[in-house]
């Protein structure tokens, strides 16, 4: 009596959950609105368990700076010897970046491309929070003599990627630098890298687009890593300009930049925002005077920020900066 049963019950269910022959017009679009809302429902449960499992991923990365030892000494490529263990879970590990009191706090790392850890994590897996990545072109070997670990010459201009997440991660907090208040309590950069540790006063914090649409057909080529003598000066006036805050941190031809570089799509399309910061001198003490600072009350943005808010540009008429001109 029970076997004869279950083929009807299995039958029943289906006709209740599926179309079928004879049903009413209306009742089988609430057959078809039910199933989208359950499909629609398993798939954003899918897709909320993935995100939680990639936070959760590139949460336990920034706890890798446990795994840091206090070796001094260094190997035979000139690596030092306390990230070995970073190096062995990933070799393309090349240093760690922090901003005390935030959440950028993370290993970085180098590759021979700007595209493999968008979506990478620090273990090698699929993540939409990728991993914060320094330029390809960049060589932070060259930070470093090999005679002691003394500072010698260097890229003119590095630039470490990372991408701005709804959830506050990777380098989100970097818009905090849009407030005075935000620069006055996080005023310096540390970039220990594998072959020696730096620190950077932050100089600017400001709005670039990254499609040449969005300005005239002009795009700030803020990543550079070299440029004429000549037009360096130029570059930090450019900077003064359009930073959110003007620091008082001193800067001259003869300084290294770092550039921190996230997106911020909140005032134009494909926009980034930029910290810039400069590396402390040799025997330079690393405080920084933020008294000194103040907010920048004629700041100069892309175009497509005057074009949305329906406002002049009153550097329309402005050079346009490049490294090579």
């Amino acid at each position: 009596m029970s076997e004869s049963k279950k083929p009807n019950i299995a039958i029943r269910f289906l006709k209740f959950l599926f179309p079928w022959k004879g049903d009413r017009a209306g009742e089988v679009v609430r057959k078809l609105v039910f199933l989208i809302s359950i499909i629609a429902l398993i798939v954003c449960g899918i897709y909320f368990a993935q995100r939680f499992s990639q936070r959760k991923q590139y949460s336990q990365a920034k706890e890798l700076s446990g795994l840091v030892s206090d070796s001094d000494e260094t190997n035979d490529a000139g690596e030092m010897e306390k990230y070995k263990d970073l190096q062995s879970i990933n070799s393309d590990f090349i240093g760690w970046l922090r901003i005390r009191d935030t959440g950028v706090d993370v290993p970085v790392v180098q590759t021979g491309d700007n595209d493999t850890y968008l979506r990478k994590d620090f273990y090698g897996n699929y993540s939409v929070y990728g991993n914060p990545f320094l330029d390809f072109r960049n060589k932070p070997k060259n930070l470093f003599a090999q005679n002691g670990g003394k500072l010698t010459a260097v890229d003119k201009n590095t630039t470490i990627y990372g991408h701005n997440m709804l959830d506050n991660m990777v380098f989100a907090e970097l818009l905090g630098y849009r407030e005075l208040s935000f620069y006055r309590d996080h005023p310096l950069v540390e970039f220990n890298t594998v072959y020696g540790d730096t620190k950077w006063k932050i100089i600017a914090a400001f709005l670039v687009n990254s499609t040449a649409d969005l300005d005239d057909g002009y795009t700030l080529e803020y990543n550079f890593v070299d440029c004429y003598e000549q037009n360096f000066p130029l570059y930090l006036e450019e900077l003064e300009k359009r930073s959110y805050i003007h620091t008082g941190v001193d800067v001259g031809a003869s300084d290294v930049l770092l550039t921190l570089s996230t997106c911020d799509k909140s005032d134009i399309e494909e926009g980034r925002f930029v910290v810039v910061a400069r590396l402390v001198r040799p025997g330079e003490s690393e405080e920084v005077n933020t008294k000194a600072a103040s907010a920048n009350t004629d700041i100069k943005f892309p175009q497509g920020y005057y074009d949305k808010n329906n406002m002049e540009n009153p550097y329309k008429e402005d050079v346009k900066w490049e490294p090579y001109m």
